[in-house]
């Protein structure tokens, strides 16, 4: 969604299912480094929410990766 602040904003929710904490904590913050490395992806400043229901692992996260960057850039198209 669009905002009327300066920057661009990220939230991100983990599914209590979604592995321990740790698993979860590992997740956030990939997530939020993403964001912040590729923010400029998006522009005018949007809110961006994530809400994970499935995991991933320091294997698979490249692949996650890809995904969360080509969502950005929609976002960006809208």
């Amino acid at each position: 969604m669009k905002n009327g602040r300066a920057a661009s904003r990220f939230a991100i929710s983990v599914n209590r299912k979604v592995g321990g904490s740790v698993q979860r904590n590992y997740i956030k913050r990939k997530m939020k480094e993403w964001f912040r490395l590729h923010a400029g992806l998006i522009s005018p400043p949007h809110d961006v929410w994530v809400s994970m229901k499935k995991g991933f692992d320091r294997g698979s996260a490249a692949r996650v990766q890809g995904l969360f960057l080509d969502a950005l850039a929609k976002a960006r198209c809208r």
